[in-house]
């Protein structure tokens, strides 16, 4: 085992995410997974007017394909980074998102009678 003292030789340098904030973390998730999920919605609703209430296997392709261009694009991407505050490196574009409540602990009483 490496010492952790001493710099990965690769560079790595392993982090973990806030409990309860890697929806803020993870680029695709703030930007791009959330609208293919509506333009998804939207292309089954246009397929229900066309009164087609039943996807099959081969059906469902070229309808998650309409989708996905919709939402997986240039400017969809590059706003998830920034959102993210990866790229350009903003940490303080997650911190704001944080809603932190900090606080002191009150001691808890001692019992002195024994």
């Amino acid at each position: 085992m490496s010492d952790p003292a001493l710099p990965h030789p690769e560079k790595i340098i392993p982090v973990s995410f806030p409990s309860h904030a890697s929806h803020l973390l993870q680029p695709l998730d703030v930007g791009c997974f959330s609208p293919l999920k509506i333009a998804f919605g939207k292309e089954v609703d246009n397929l229900a007017r066309n009164h087609i209430y039943h996807i099959t296997k081969v059906d469902f392709i070229p309808v998650f394909k309409a989708a996905y261009e919709k939402a997986f694009t240039k400017e969809n991407i590059l706003g998830s980074f920034r959102g993210a505050g990866i790229v350009p490196f903003d940490p303080e574009a997650v911190l704001s998102n944080l809603n932190l409540n900090l606080h002191t602990p009150t001691p808890q009483p001692t019992n002195t009678t024994q």
